[in-house]
């Protein structure tokens, strides 16, 4: 969470409840007012990792397929299709961890993860 995280529940709260994209993490235990937020100098103590709640994973499926004909003894053709990012599937950014912040808890970015390419070669070899 963020270095201006002050939690008014327990950690183990956090995690609780179902993972959208509007709520990652349980927002109600921490304390979300901005003047009972820690001043610049201080220094607090809290988890930098909560088990349980992380970011999206990284799920891109690359999928390969090959086939060689024969037409004569020396004549053949090789043909082979490749799919990066098969399934097309978006990956989410890490969700904002700044209390006082109005999207706290929120996820609203996503990674640069590339779009689906098929891609098909063909080769003629004699």
């Amino acid at each position: 969470m963020g270095s201006v995280a002050q939690l008014a529940g327990l950690v183990d709260e956090i995690k609780g409840g179902p993972l959208t994209l509007d709520r990652w993490f349980n927002t109600d235990t921490f304390e979300r007012s901005s003047s009972k937020a820690p001043a610049a100098f201080h220094r607090r103590v809290f988890p930098t990792r909560i088990d349980g709640v992380r970011a999206d994973m990284m799920n891109e499926w690359n999928l390969n397929a090959q086939r060689e004909f024969r037409f004569t003894e020396r004549l053949r053709l090789s043909v082979r299709l490749d799919a990066i990012n098969a399934f097309n599937r978006t990956v989410f950014g890490a969700p904002n961890t700044n209390p006082l912040s109005s999207n706290f808890g929120r996820i609203t970015t996503q990674t640069e993860t590339p779009n689906r390419y098929i891609q098909l070669q063909g080769r003629i070899q004699s």
